[in-house]
């Protein structure tokens, strides 16, 4: 059997807080993007733009944070 990919580590803050909510994602790609955000919020970089972001993080383009916040399925409910 092969064992479910797992999100790639981050920050060991990040990664314990954003455990917490791993069960509201549902894959691996929309929690590593979840994670790669707040690694990007917590960066000392300056304008925290996508674009900014995706290069702190590593990623080759900034289109898998940009289909995150703009196509999830996930609803804040207040």
């Amino acid at each position: 059997m092969i064992a479910p990919k797992q999100a790639k580590p981050t920050l060991p803050l990040i990664d314990e807080y954003c455990k917490n909510y791993r069960n509201l994602f549902p894959s691996v790609r929309t929690y590593q993007a979840f994670k790669n955000i707040h690694v990007g919020m917590l960066s000392e970089i300056k304008g925290k733009t996508l674009p900014k972001r995706w290069k702190v993080v590593g990623l080759e383009n900034e289109q898998e944070l940009h289909h995150f916040l703009t196509r999830s399925t996930w609803n804040l409910k207040i």
